[in-house]
């Protein structure tokens, strides 16, 4: 506990890194993660499973092997054929496939960054099936960043030896709340923004 204490303590200023191409942190130190973002994926892609979690008829993609275990009532009317879905595939066990994941993160000063993941999958973005939503786990909760850890163009490279996940403390309980609060809607908004202002 004694290096998470310190971590507390530690403050993560991105422009000091800025300096260097690639450098290292000097010291832990504790971030919260304020979003999750699959990079790997489209985000036309992103918005059609968000949407699904707020209306399963909405989604444009048919997932197929997704649905047959579903019953729900209704038609939908089929757009587009995702080839790229293994039949044996669901939604949950997908999670523990293939993707890339950006964070961002803030330490305890307000500084905020973000982080990639970087020749390692972090099992703990996909592990977790129960937040209702897309994401592998809920927002809010602690990252803890070693020392040591690379850092490049002021962007933290994770690694899983380099990082340990610390779950949502009591303390923070009021900023998880806000985070997560309506999230699938704030993700359907984000993801609209993006793709009319950058199509």
């Amino acid at each position: 506990m004694d290096n998470l204490q310190q971590a507390t303590r530690n403050s993560f200023e991105p422009q000091q890194y800025l300096q260097a191409k690639a450098t290292y942190t000097q010291h832990p130190i504790l971030f919260h993660i304020i979003q999750v973002a699959d990079i790997s994926r489209s985000r036309l892609n992103q918005l059609d499973e968000w949407q699904e979690y707020e209306d399963p008829n909405s989604v444009s993609v048919d997932r197929v092997s997704k649905f047959n275990n579903k019953k729900y009532s209704g038609n939908r009317i089929i757009r587009e054929v995702d080839m790229n879905t293994d039949n044996g595939m669901n939604r949950d066990n997908s999670k523990h496939f293939g993707g890339i994941y950006k964070l961002t993160l803030k330490d305890n000063f307000e500084n905020y960054c973000f982080a990639y993941e970087y020749n390692d999958c972090l099992q703990f973005l996909r592990s977790n099936s129960s937040t209702g939503t897309p994401l592998g786990i809920p927002l809010g909760g602690r990252l803890l960043v070693k020392k040591g850890t690379l850092v490049m163009n002021g962007a933290i490279m994770l690694k899983k030896i380099q990082c340990q996940y610390l779950g949502i403390d009591e303390n923070d309980k009021t900023l998880s709340e806000k985070l997560n609060s309506g999230i699938v809607k704030k993700h359907i908004d984000l993801l609209n923004e993006e793709l009319t202002s950058n199509p």
